[in-house]
């Protein structure tokens, strides 16, 4: 007779966990019914009771490279059964859960900052032309928005403190990273600039 499948009751070994993922809002509870259709967006993973729900980000990363970026916003919330109400219950887990921490893509950044600055010619005149208010590359990319929405408390929130139990899911939902729609753009090529199309006219 074969084993039931770990539960999140076990320490030791990883269980399998059921998430759905969409962008923000959350579904309608309904959803959840077992009777209601089976969701596309619906992962199985296997994680441990020590995972935290950025490694969870993570998994679901793995998973499906297409549904996140690195600092897209994650909002996670705890889908359960209620005896009481017999249905399906929701409670918030954790928002502003990043795949990567902005102080990690920062500090990288910092660094190629800081190479890009050594590798430029001393000089007087140089020092003269150069820009008093020069802006890092974080913040031209935009990443100072985030700073209010990411929380780094509750993407160090484990499943053990969410307390699982058999048939318990979680709902994610991504919010795209914000800075993503201010970072700087190449211009498009205009008038003589811009490329013939197929038929080797230029466009009007």
């Amino acid at each position: 007779m074969a084993e039931p499948p770990p539960s999140p009751g076990d320490d030791a070994t990883p269980f399998l966990l059921k998430v759905y993922v969409k962008p923000a809002p959350f579904r309608p509870l309904d959803h959840f019914r077992p009777d209601a259709q089976p969701a596309r967006d619906e992962f199985k993973i296997y994680v441990w009771k020590t995972n935290t729900l950025r490694e969870v980000a993570q998994l679901l990363y793995d998973a499906d490279p297409t549904i996140s970026s690195p600092l897209a916003l994650h909002a996670f919330r705890h889908i359960y059964w209620n005896d009481r109400l017999r249905e399906y219950d929701a409670k918030p887990v954790g928002v502003g859960v990043t795949r990567v921490p902005l102080s990690s893509v920062s500090a990288l950044l910092s660094d190629l900052d800081t190479a890009d600055q050594d590798m430029q010619v001393d000089g007087a005149d140089q020092q003269r032309d150069q820009r008093p208010n020069d802006e890092s590359t974080s913040k031209l990319l935009g990443w100072d928005l985030l700073k209010d929405e990411i929380d780094e408390s509750a993407a160090s929130i484990t499943l053990a403190d969410v307390n699982l139990s058999d048939g318990d899911m979680l709902d994610c939902v991504i919010k795209p990273d914000p800075s993503l729609a201010t970072a700087p753009k190449q211009a498009r090529p205009t008038g003589r600039d811009r490329p013939s199309d197929r038929f080797g006219l230029s466009r009007r």
